[in-house]
Protein backbone atom coordinates (compact mmCIF):
# COMPACT_ATOMS: atom_id res chain seq x y z
CA UNK A 1 0.00 0.00 0.00
CA UNK A 2 0.91 3.55 -0.61
CA UNK A 3 2.11 4.91 2.88
CA UNK A 4 0.96 8.52 3.30
CA UNK A 5 2.99 9.34 6.54
CA UNK A 6 3.65 12.56 7.69
CA UNK A 7 6.99 12.22 7.72
CA UNK A 8 6.67 12.37 3.79
CA UNK A 9 6.85 16.32 4.71
CA UNK A 10 5.91 19.40 2.88
CA UNK A 11 7.35 20.85 -0.01
CA UNK A 12 9.11 23.86 0.41
CA UNK A 13 6.58 26.86 -0.21
CA UNK A 14 8.60 29.87 -2.37
CA UNK A 15 6.29 33.29 -2.88
CA UNK A 16 7.65 35.97 -5.30
CA UNK A 17 6.60 39.22 -5.56
CA UNK A 18 4.68 41.10 -8.84
CA UNK A 19 5.33 44.49 -8.63
CA UNK A 20 3.07 47.53 -8.99
CA UNK A 21 0.90 48.93 -6.69
CA UNK A 22 -2.67 51.20 -7.03
CA UNK A 23 -2.95 54.64 -6.92
CA UNK A 24 -5.26 55.82 -3.88
CA UNK A 25 -8.68 57.52 -5.15
CA UNK A 26 -9.14 61.84 -5.27
CA UNK A 27 -9.71 62.63 -1.77
CA UNK A 28 -9.38 58.99 0.26
CA UNK A 29 -7.76 58.96 3.26
CA UNK A 30 -3.97 58.02 2.43
CA UNK A 31 -3.11 54.53 2.32
CA UNK A 32 -1.94 52.27 4.51
CA UNK A 33 1.57 51.13 4.21
CA UNK A 34 2.62 47.61 5.23
CA UNK A 35 4.58 45.12 4.65
CA UNK A 36 3.10 42.34 4.78
CA UNK A 37 4.45 39.13 6.71
CA UNK A 38 5.96 36.09 4.95
CA UNK A 39 4.57 33.12 4.27
CA UNK A 40 3.21 31.11 6.94
CA UNK A 41 2.86 27.05 7.32
CA UNK A 42 0.97 26.73 10.88
CA UNK A 43 -0.08 23.43 11.97
CA UNK A 44 -3.57 22.75 13.49
CA UNK A 45 -4.13 23.20 16.97
CA UNK A 46 -4.75 20.53 19.47
CA UNK A 47 -7.58 22.66 19.64
CA UNK A 48 -8.81 23.51 15.92
CA UNK A 49 -7.81 19.62 15.17
CA UNK A 50 -10.58 18.36 17.38
CA UNK A 51 -12.93 20.82 15.79
CA UNK A 52 -12.12 20.40 12.43
CA UNK A 53 -13.04 16.31 12.94
CA UNK A 54 -16.34 16.93 15.14
CA UNK A 55 -17.54 19.62 12.42
CA UNK A 56 -16.22 17.30 9.30
CA UNK A 57 -16.50 13.97 10.64
CA UNK A 58 -19.26 14.14 12.63
CA UNK A 59 -20.23 15.38 16.81
CA UNK A 60 -20.53 12.00 18.60
CA UNK A 61 -16.51 11.10 17.35
CA UNK A 62 -13.94 10.72 20.30
CA UNK A 63 -11.18 12.76 19.24
CA UNK A 64 -7.33 11.41 20.37
CA UNK A 65 -6.87 13.18 23.72
CA UNK A 66 -3.07 12.85 23.02
CA UNK A 67 -1.03 14.36 19.75
CA UNK A 68 1.53 16.60 19.52
CA UNK A 69 1.18 19.11 22.75
CA UNK A 70 0.84 22.79 21.68
CA UNK A 71 3.90 24.97 21.99
CA UNK A 72 3.34 28.76 22.62
CA UNK A 73 5.18 31.69 20.89
CA UNK A 74 4.94 35.54 21.65
CA UNK A 75 2.55 33.78 24.30
CA UNK A 76 0.11 32.16 22.19
CA UNK A 77 -0.06 28.34 20.71
CA UNK A 78 -2.40 29.79 17.28
CA UNK A 79 0.92 31.69 16.77
CA UNK A 80 3.35 29.12 17.74
CA UNK A 81 1.55 26.56 15.22
CA UNK A 82 3.51 28.63 12.89
CA UNK A 83 7.07 28.08 14.44
CA UNK A 84 6.70 24.32 15.74
CA UNK A 85 7.87 21.23 14.14
CA UNK A 86 6.50 18.08 14.93
CA UNK A 87 8.67 15.09 16.87
CA UNK A 88 8.81 11.92 15.31
CA UNK A 89 6.95 10.44 18.33
CA UNK A 90 4.55 13.25 17.17
CA UNK A 91 4.23 11.85 13.86
CA UNK A 92 3.16 8.64 15.45
CA UNK A 93 0.31 10.19 17.46
CA UNK A 94 -1.15 11.88 14.62
CA UNK A 95 -0.79 8.26 12.69
CA UNK A 96 -2.74 6.36 15.86
CA UNK A 97 -4.85 9.17 15.60
CA UNK A 98 -6.16 8.81 12.06
CA UNK A 99 -6.57 5.14 12.26
CA UNK A 100 -8.72 5.81 16.01
CA UNK A 101 -10.76 8.12 14.00
CA UNK A 102 -11.24 6.04 10.93
CA UNK A 103 -12.24 2.97 13.11
CA UNK A 104 -14.66 4.75 14.64
CA UNK A 105 -16.43 6.29 11.41
CA UNK A 106 -16.91 3.04 9.39
CA UNK A 107 -17.83 1.39 13.29
CA UNK A 108 -21.02 3.98 13.18
CA UNK A 109 -23.48 3.21 10.27
CA UNK A 110 -25.30 6.60 10.86
CA UNK A 111 -21.87 8.69 10.92
CA UNK A 112 -20.63 6.59 7.68
CA UNK A 113 -23.62 7.14 5.77
CA UNK A 114 -23.46 10.79 6.61
CA UNK A 115 -20.52 11.08 4.97
CA UNK A 116 -20.77 8.69 1.65
CA UNK A 117 -22.17 10.54 -0.78
CA UNK A 118 -23.05 7.46 -2.96
CA UNK A 119 -24.28 3.61 -2.72
CA UNK A 120 -21.34 1.08 -3.95
CA UNK A 121 -22.18 -0.91 -5.49
CA UNK A 122 -19.37 -3.61 -5.10
CA UNK A 123 -17.01 -4.48 -2.69
CA UNK A 124 -14.05 -2.10 -4.04
CA UNK A 125 -16.35 0.74 -6.09
CA UNK A 126 -13.57 2.52 -7.03
CA UNK A 127 -15.50 5.36 -8.62
CA UNK A 128 -17.99 5.55 -5.19
CA UNK A 129 -14.60 5.77 -3.00
CA UNK A 130 -13.56 8.72 -5.25
CA UNK A 131 -16.79 10.84 -4.67
CA UNK A 132 -15.76 10.14 -1.17
CA UNK A 133 -12.52 11.15 -1.35
CA UNK A 134 -13.75 14.21 -2.70
CA UNK A 135 -17.11 14.94 -0.92
CA UNK A 136 -14.54 14.66 2.97
CA UNK A 137 -11.23 15.67 1.02
CA UNK A 138 -12.61 19.29 0.46
CA UNK A 139 -13.68 19.63 3.66
CA UNK A 140 -10.75 18.16 5.85
CA UNK A 141 -8.22 19.79 2.93
CA UNK A 142 -10.62 23.06 3.15
CA UNK A 143 -9.69 22.90 -0.70
CA UNK A 144 -10.95 20.67 -3.70
CA UNK A 145 -8.53 17.92 -4.16
CA UNK A 146 -7.26 17.19 -7.91
CA UNK A 147 -7.77 13.75 -9.60
CA UNK A 148 -3.58 13.15 -9.10
CA UNK A 149 -4.64 13.94 -5.33
CA UNK A 150 -7.22 11.42 -4.94
CA UNK A 151 -5.92 8.51 -6.97
CA UNK A 152 -3.44 6.89 -4.90
CA UNK A 153 -5.79 7.50 -2.08
CA UNK A 154 -8.69 5.76 -3.90
CA UNK A 155 -6.10 2.95 -5.17
CA UNK A 156 -5.37 2.59 -0.88
CA UNK A 157 -8.99 2.35 -0.44
CA UNK A 158 -9.66 -0.23 -2.97
CA UNK A 159 -6.80 -2.58 -2.31
CA UNK A 160 -8.02 -2.73 1.03
CA UNK A 161 -11.43 -3.13 0.15
CA UNK A 162 -10.71 -5.99 -1.60
CA UNK A 163 -8.45 -7.50 1.05
CA UNK A 164 -10.52 -7.23 4.05
CA UNK A 165 -13.29 -7.83 2.32
CA UNK A 166 -15.33 -4.88 2.84
CA UNK A 167 -16.56 -1.45 0.92
CA UNK A 168 -16.32 0.01 4.22
CA UNK A 169 -12.83 -0.81 4.72
CA UNK A 170 -11.87 0.89 1.25
CA UNK A 171 -13.53 4.12 2.91
CA UNK A 172 -11.69 3.78 6.46
CA UNK A 173 -7.99 3.52 4.13
CA UNK A 174 -9.10 6.31 2.48
CA UNK A 175 -9.87 8.47 5.03
CA UNK A 176 -6.62 7.18 7.02
CA UNK A 177 -4.62 8.83 3.98
CA UNK A 178 -6.79 12.15 4.65
CA UNK A 179 -6.42 12.50 8.17
CA UNK A 180 -2.51 11.97 8.43
CA UNK A 181 -1.97 14.48 5.26
CA UNK A 182 0.21 17.17 5.90
CA UNK A 183 -2.69 18.82 3.64
CA UNK A 184 -5.17 18.05 6.33
CA UNK A 185 -2.92 18.90 9.76
CA UNK A 186 -0.99 22.06 8.37
CA UNK A 187 -2.84 25.09 6.93
CA UNK A 188 -0.39 25.97 4.05
CA UNK A 189 -0.46 29.57 2.69
CA UNK A 190 1.38 30.07 -0.46
CA UNK A 191 -0.33 32.80 -1.97
CA UNK A 192 -1.10 34.16 -5.63
CA UNK A 193 -0.42 37.69 -7.66
CA UNK A 194 -2.30 40.33 -6.46
CA UNK A 195 -3.97 42.19 -8.89
CA UNK A 196 -5.43 45.24 -6.77
CA UNK A 197 -2.35 46.30 -5.08
CA UNK A 198 0.60 44.44 -6.30
CA UNK A 199 2.69 41.48 -4.25
CA UNK A 200 1.04 38.52 -3.33
CA UNK A 201 -2.30 37.56 -1.20
CA UNK A 202 -3.93 34.54 -0.07
CA UNK A 203 -5.99 32.91 -2.57
CA UNK A 204 -9.57 32.26 -2.09
CA UNK A 205 -9.22 28.83 -0.24
CA UNK A 206 -6.45 29.82 2.07
CA UNK A 207 -8.27 33.27 2.89
CA UNK A 208 -11.85 30.97 3.55
CA UNK A 209 -9.22 28.48 5.88
CA UNK A 210 -7.93 31.77 7.77
CA UNK A 211 -10.85 33.33 8.18
CA UNK A 212 -12.81 29.99 9.77
CA UNK A 213 -9.86 29.19 12.37
CA UNK A 214 -10.27 32.74 13.26
CA UNK A 215 -13.82 33.05 13.52
CA UNK A 216 -14.92 29.87 14.39
CA UNK A 217 -11.57 27.93 15.20
CA UNK A 218 -12.54 25.47 13.00
CA UNK A 219 -12.58 24.63 9.56
CA UNK A 220 -14.53 26.35 6.09
CA UNK A 221 -18.18 25.06 5.59
CA UNK A 222 -19.72 24.19 2.47
CA UNK A 223 -20.84 28.04 2.00
CA UNK A 224 -17.60 28.95 2.86
CA UNK A 225 -16.02 26.80 0.12
CA UNK A 226 -18.40 27.61 -2.52
CA UNK A 227 -17.60 31.53 -1.85
CA UNK A 228 -14.06 30.64 -2.24
CA UNK A 229 -15.01 28.45 -5.49
CA UNK A 230 -17.10 31.45 -7.23
CA UNK A 231 -14.40 34.21 -6.57
CA UNK A 232 -16.76 35.91 -3.97
CA UNK A 233 -13.73 36.29 -1.44
CA UNK A 234 -11.72 38.06 -3.65
CA UNK A 235 -14.05 40.68 -3.53
CA UNK A 236 -14.52 43.34 -0.28
CA UNK A 237 -18.35 42.88 -0.41
CA UNK A 238 -18.12 38.96 -1.02
CA UNK A 239 -15.37 39.35 1.85
CA UNK A 240 -17.95 41.06 4.21
CA UNK A 241 -20.68 39.37 3.82
CA UNK A 242 -18.92 35.85 4.76
CA UNK A 243 -17.31 37.14 7.98
CA UNK A 244 -20.94 38.60 8.87
CA UNK A 245 -22.34 35.59 8.15
CA UNK A 246 -19.35 33.19 10.59
CA UNK A 247 -19.93 36.26 13.14
CA UNK A 248 -23.51 34.97 13.36
CA UNK A 249 -23.27 30.93 13.89
CA UNK A 250 -22.52 30.03 17.47
CA UNK A 251 -19.50 28.90 16.35
CA UNK A 252 -17.98 32.24 16.89
CA UNK A 253 -17.76 31.48 21.01
CA UNK A 254 -15.71 28.72 20.46
CA UNK A 255 -13.09 31.09 18.99
CA UNK A 256 -13.55 33.58 21.63
CA UNK A 257 -12.97 31.72 24.41
CA UNK A 258 -10.28 29.72 23.08
CA UNK A 259 -8.77 33.26 22.12
CA UNK A 260 -9.13 33.66 25.96
CA UNK A 261 -8.05 30.47 26.78
CA UNK A 262 -4.62 31.21 25.03
CA UNK A 263 -3.81 35.21 25.57
CA UNK A 264 -4.58 34.80 29.20
CA UNK A 265 -3.62 31.83 29.98
CA UNK A 266 -6.09 29.40 31.28
CA UNK A 267 -4.81 26.18 30.26
CA UNK A 268 -2.11 26.85 33.18
CA UNK A 269 -5.38 26.33 35.40
CA UNK A 270 -5.92 22.93 34.61
CA UNK A 271 -2.52 21.75 36.62
CA UNK A 272 -3.38 24.30 39.52
CA UNK A 273 -1.70 23.24 42.48
CA UNK A 274 -1.21 24.41 46.23
CA UNK A 275 0.32 22.98 49.45
CA UNK A 276 -2.36 22.27 51.17
CA UNK A 277 -1.17 22.72 55.18
CA UNK A 278 -1.00 26.02 53.75
CA UNK A 279 -4.71 26.30 52.07
CA UNK A 280 -6.71 23.76 53.35
CA UNK A 281 -9.70 25.24 51.11
CA UNK A 282 -7.96 24.15 48.04
CA UNK A 283 -8.95 20.65 45.79
CA UNK A 284 -8.02 19.92 42.61
CA UNK A 285 -10.81 21.26 40.61
CA UNK A 286 -10.69 24.53 41.66
CA UNK A 287 -8.58 25.40 38.72
CA UNK A 288 -11.03 23.99 36.30
CA UNK A 289 -13.69 25.90 37.95
CA UNK A 290 -11.81 29.42 38.03
CA UNK A 291 -11.15 28.54 33.63
CA UNK A 292 -14.68 28.35 33.08
CA UNK A 293 -15.22 31.29 35.32
CA UNK A 294 -13.34 33.89 33.32
CA UNK A 295 -13.69 32.07 30.11
CA UNK A 296 -17.86 32.89 30.75
CA UNK A 297 -17.07 36.52 31.34
CA UNK A 298 -15.01 37.12 28.42
CA UNK A 299 -17.74 35.33 26.49
CA UNK A 300 -20.77 37.41 27.95
CA UNK A 301 -18.73 40.57 27.60
CA UNK A 302 -17.68 40.34 24.06
CA UNK A 303 -20.53 38.19 22.64
CA UNK A 304 -23.99 38.24 24.59
CA UNK A 305 -23.17 42.00 25.87
CA UNK A 306 -21.00 43.52 23.32
CA UNK A 307 -19.68 45.54 26.14
CA UNK A 308 -16.87 47.65 26.20
CA UNK A 309 -13.67 45.69 26.26
CA UNK A 310 -12.72 47.30 29.29
CA UNK A 311 -14.89 45.94 31.15
CA UNK A 312 -13.11 42.81 31.18
CA UNK A 313 -10.93 44.61 34.07
CA UNK A 314 -13.87 46.70 35.66
CA UNK A 315 -17.18 44.35 35.15
CA UNK A 316 -18.68 43.41 38.94
CA UNK A 317 -20.26 40.43 37.15
CA UNK A 318 -19.12 37.34 37.15
CA UNK A 319 -19.83 33.44 37.03
CA UNK A 320 -19.53 31.03 40.43
CA UNK A 321 -20.02 27.73 41.28
CA UNK A 322 -20.37 26.67 45.39
CA UNK A 323 -16.33 26.15 45.58
CA UNK A 324 -15.47 29.80 43.93
CA UNK A 325 -19.03 31.37 46.10
CA UNK A 326 -16.73 29.54 48.97
CA UNK A 327 -13.25 31.84 48.16
CA UNK A 328 -15.51 35.01 47.09
CA UNK A 329 -17.29 34.81 50.43
CA UNK A 330 -20.57 35.41 48.79
CA UNK A 331 -23.69 33.12 48.90
CA UNK A 332 -23.67 30.02 46.32
CA UNK A 333 -26.88 30.34 44.09
CA UNK A 334 -26.68 27.09 42.54
CA UNK A 335 -25.95 23.75 44.22
CA UNK A 336 -24.87 21.53 41.48
CA UNK A 337 -24.16 24.14 38.63
CA UNK A 338 -22.66 27.97 37.87
CA UNK A 339 -24.92 31.26 38.71
CA UNK A 340 -24.09 34.19 37.08
CA UNK A 341 -23.87 37.04 39.92
CA UNK A 342 -22.79 40.61 40.65
CA UNK A 343 -20.76 41.16 43.11
CA UNK A 344 -20.32 42.98 45.48
CA UNK A 345 -18.51 46.58 45.63
CA UNK A 346 -15.48 46.51 47.65
CA UNK A 347 -12.80 43.64 47.02
CA UNK A 348 -12.74 42.31 43.76
CA UNK A 349 -13.68 43.28 40.01
CA UNK A 350 -12.70 41.96 36.76
CA UNK A 351 -10.39 39.37 35.98
CA UNK A 352 -7.98 40.64 38.44
CA UNK A 353 -10.27 39.90 40.58
CA UNK A 354 -10.61 36.29 39.97
CA UNK A 355 -9.12 32.66 41.14
CA UNK A 356 -8.01 32.40 37.43
CA UNK A 357 -5.08 35.45 38.08
CA UNK A 358 -4.82 35.07 41.93
CA UNK A 359 -4.12 31.63 42.00
CA UNK A 360 -2.18 30.95 38.78
CA UNK A 361 -0.38 34.05 39.27
CA UNK A 362 1.19 32.55 42.58
CA UNK A 363 3.53 30.12 44.70
CA UNK A 364 2.08 26.90 46.36
CA UNK A 365 2.52 28.61 49.33
CA UNK A 366 2.19 32.23 49.05
CA UNK A 367 1.36 35.21 46.86
CA UNK A 368 3.90 36.37 44.66
CA UNK A 369 3.38 40.01 43.39
CA UNK A 370 6.43 39.89 41.09
CA UNK A 371 4.87 36.94 38.84
CA UNK A 372 1.30 39.27 39.30
CA UNK A 373 3.36 42.35 38.18
CA UNK A 374 4.75 40.40 35.09
CA UNK A 375 1.38 38.89 33.88
CA UNK A 376 -0.19 42.22 34.00
CA UNK A 377 2.86 43.84 31.60
CA UNK A 378 3.40 40.84 29.51
CA UNK A 379 -0.90 39.99 29.00
CA UNK A 380 -2.28 42.96 29.72
CA UNK A 381 -0.02 45.63 28.10
CA UNK A 382 2.47 43.87 26.00
CA UNK A 383 4.96 45.11 27.80
CA UNK A 384 8.38 43.55 27.18
CA UNK A 385 9.84 41.72 30.33
CA UNK A 386 13.67 40.11 30.23
CA UNK A 387 14.12 36.62 31.79
CA UNK A 388 16.67 37.03 35.02
CA UNK A 389 20.11 35.61 34.07
CA UNK A 390 21.11 32.84 34.10
CA UNK A 391 21.95 31.35 37.60
CA UNK A 392 20.77 34.21 39.51
CA UNK A 393 19.04 33.16 42.99
CA UNK A 394 14.95 34.57 42.99
CA UNK A 395 14.43 33.24 45.70
CA UNK A 396 13.02 35.82 48.40
CA UNK A 397 14.95 35.29 51.92
CA UNK A 398 13.09 34.32 55.06
CA UNK A 399 16.19 35.73 56.98
CA UNK A 400 16.91 39.61 58.87
CA UNK A 401 13.69 41.55 59.71
CA UNK A 402 11.20 41.54 57.37
CA UNK A 403 8.20 39.90 57.62
CA UNK A 404 5.70 40.77 54.72
CA UNK A 405 5.92 40.51 51.41
CA UNK A 406 6.22 44.04 50.63
CA UNK A 407 9.27 44.37 52.96
CA UNK A 408 10.73 41.45 51.52
CA UNK A 409 10.58 42.18 48.26
CA UNK A 410 12.43 45.74 49.08
CA UNK A 411 15.34 43.88 50.40
CA UNK A 412 15.53 42.05 47.68
CA UNK A 413 15.03 44.78 45.15
CA UNK A 414 18.07 46.32 46.84
CA UNK A 415 20.47 43.99 44.91
CA UNK A 416 21.90 45.86 41.56
CA UNK A 417 21.61 42.72 39.98
CA UNK A 418 17.44 42.22 40.31
CA UNK A 419 16.73 46.07 40.89
CA UNK A 420 16.00 47.01 36.86
CA UNK A 421 13.16 44.18 36.68
CA UNK A 422 11.67 44.14 39.76
CA UNK A 423 11.26 47.84 40.12
CA UNK A 424 9.26 47.73 37.01
CA UNK A 425 6.68 44.77 37.66
CA UNK A 426 6.61 44.37 41.46
CA UNK A 427 5.14 47.91 42.25
CA UNK A 428 1.91 47.07 40.12
CA UNK A 429 2.11 43.10 42.02
CA UNK A 430 1.61 44.82 45.37
CA UNK A 431 -1.58 46.54 44.13
CA UNK A 432 -2.78 42.61 44.61
CA UNK A 433 -1.86 41.92 48.14
CA UNK A 434 -4.69 41.76 49.50
CA UNK A 435 -5.63 38.16 47.88
CA UNK A 436 -3.27 35.17 49.26
CA UNK A 437 -2.11 32.99 47.05
CA UNK A 438 -5.55 31.27 46.34
CA UNK A 439 -7.23 34.27 45.72
CA UNK A 440 -8.93 35.04 49.04
CA UNK A 441 -9.39 38.28 50.79
CA UNK A 442 -7.27 39.34 53.76
CA UNK A 443 -6.32 42.15 55.54
CA UNK A 444 -2.73 41.11 57.16
CA UNK A 445 0.35 39.78 55.99
CA UNK A 446 2.06 37.87 59.20
CA UNK A 447 0.23 40.03 61.71
CA UNK A 448 0.68 43.48 59.53
CA UNK A 449 -1.75 45.46 58.04
CA UNK A 450 -1.32 45.71 54.20
CA UNK A 451 -0.49 47.96 52.12
CA UNK A 452 -1.86 47.92 48.57
CA UNK A 453 -0.38 50.87 47.11
CA UNK A 454 1.89 51.16 44.19
CA UNK A 455 2.66 53.17 41.01
CA UNK A 456 1.73 52.31 37.03
CA UNK A 457 3.66 53.93 34.92
CA UNK A 458 4.50 57.18 36.95
CA UNK A 459 0.61 56.53 38.29
CA UNK A 460 0.15 55.72 41.76
CA UNK A 461 -2.65 53.79 42.46
CA UNK A 462 -4.34 53.14 45.75
CA UNK A 463 -5.56 49.36 45.56
CA UNK A 464 -6.88 46.75 43.03
CA UNK A 465 -9.79 49.07 42.04
CA UNK A 466 -7.75 52.15 41.11
CA UNK A 467 -5.39 49.79 39.56
CA UNK A 468 -7.38 48.35 37.01
CA UNK A 469 -9.31 51.40 35.95
CA UNK A 470 -5.58 52.45 35.19
CA UNK A 471 -5.05 49.29 33.42
CA UNK A 472 -8.41 49.56 31.75
CA UNK A 473 -7.70 53.21 30.54
CA UNK A 474 -4.22 52.99 29.46
CA UNK A 475 -3.42 53.32 25.81
CA UNK A 476 -1.21 50.12 26.02
CA UNK A 477 -4.38 48.00 27.10
CA UNK A 478 -6.49 48.49 24.18
CA UNK A 479 -3.36 48.58 22.13
CA UNK A 480 -2.42 45.00 23.91
CA UNK A 481 -5.74 43.36 22.97
CA UNK A 482 -5.62 44.68 18.99
CA UNK A 483 -2.12 42.99 18.83
CA UNK A 484 -2.72 39.72 20.85
CA UNK A 485 -6.00 39.27 18.51
CA UNK A 486 -4.39 40.19 15.29
CA UNK A 487 -1.43 37.77 15.53
CA UNK A 488 -4.55 35.23 16.80
CA UNK A 489 -5.86 35.77 13.93
CA UNK A 490 -3.43 35.58 11.65
CA UNK A 491 -1.44 32.58 13.10
CA UNK A 492 2.21 33.84 13.52
CA UNK A 493 3.77 36.85 14.83
CA UNK A 494 3.14 40.32 14.58
CA UNK A 495 6.21 41.87 12.57
CA UNK A 496 7.52 45.14 12.66
CA UNK A 497 6.20 46.13 8.82
CA UNK A 498 2.66 45.08 10.49
CA UNK A 499 2.86 47.68 12.98
CA UNK A 500 1.15 50.35 10.89
CA UNK A 501 -1.80 47.65 10.39
CA UNK A 502 -1.94 46.88 14.38
CA UNK A 503 -1.94 51.04 14.66
CA UNK A 504 -4.86 52.01 12.76
CA UNK A 505 -6.75 48.57 14.08
CA UNK A 506 -5.85 49.96 17.68
CA UNK A 507 -6.94 53.44 16.91
CA UNK A 508 -10.49 52.10 15.21
CA UNK A 509 -11.28 49.89 18.38
CA UNK A 510 -10.75 52.94 20.82
CA UNK A 511 -12.65 55.58 19.03
CA UNK A 512 -15.60 52.99 18.40
CA UNK A 513 -15.85 51.97 21.96
CA UNK A 514 -13.76 49.28 22.56
CA UNK A 515 -15.89 46.00 21.21
CA UNK A 516 -14.19 43.09 20.62
CA UNK A 517 -16.60 41.93 18.10
CA UNK A 518 -15.91 44.99 16.03
CA UNK A 519 -12.10 44.37 16.01
CA UNK A 520 -12.63 40.91 15.31
CA UNK A 521 -14.62 41.72 11.90
CA UNK A 522 -12.16 45.00 11.36
CA UNK A 523 -9.01 42.29 11.68
CA UNK A 524 -11.01 40.08 9.59
CA UNK A 525 -11.66 42.64 6.29
CA UNK A 526 -7.90 44.43 6.79
CA UNK A 527 -5.10 43.91 4.21
CA UNK A 528 -2.83 42.75 6.83
CA UNK A 529 -4.92 39.87 7.00
CA UNK A 530 -5.70 39.14 3.38
CA UNK A 531 -1.87 39.41 1.98
CA UNK A 532 1.59 38.05 2.60
CA UNK A 533 4.89 39.13 1.15
CA UNK A 534 8.50 38.44 1.14
CA UNK A 535 11.37 39.33 3.13
CA UNK A 536 11.99 43.18 2.91
CA UNK A 537 8.84 44.09 0.32
CA UNK A 538 6.19 46.61 1.11
CA UNK A 539 3.09 47.26 -0.25
CA UNK A 540 0.51 50.32 -0.56
CA UNK A 541 -3.36 49.00 0.19
CA UNK A 542 -6.29 50.90 0.92
CA UNK A 543 -7.00 51.87 4.58
CA UNK A 544 -8.18 49.62 6.68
Amino acid sequence: MVNFRLSHGLAVIAVLWANGCQAPAKNAAPPLVIAPAPPALPRLTQAQYANSILDVLGAGLVVPPTLEPDVAYDDLFSVGASVASVSPRGVELYEDGARSLATQVIGKPAVLAALLPCTATSTADGACLDAFVAKVGRKLWRRPLAAEERAPLVAVGVQAANALGGFQHGVEYALVGLLQSPRFLYRPEVGEADPDFGGQRLTSYELATRLSYFLWNGPPDDALLDAAQSGALNTDDGLAAQVDRLMADPKVHRAVRNFADEWLQLRDLLDLTKDPNVYDDFSSDLGGSARDETLSLVEYLALDQDADFRQLLLSRTTFVDRRLAAIYDVPAVSDTGVAQIELPPGERLGILGQVSFLAARAHPVSSSPTIRGKYVRQMLLCDTVPNPPAGLNTALSDEGTATTMRQKLAEHVASPSCQACHSFIDPIGLGFEHFDGIGRFRTQDNGAPIDTTGVLDTVPFADLATLANDIAQSPKYSHCVTQKLYAYAVGRPVTDGEAPQVDALSGDFVTGGQHLKALMRAIALSQGFRRIGARNDTITGATP
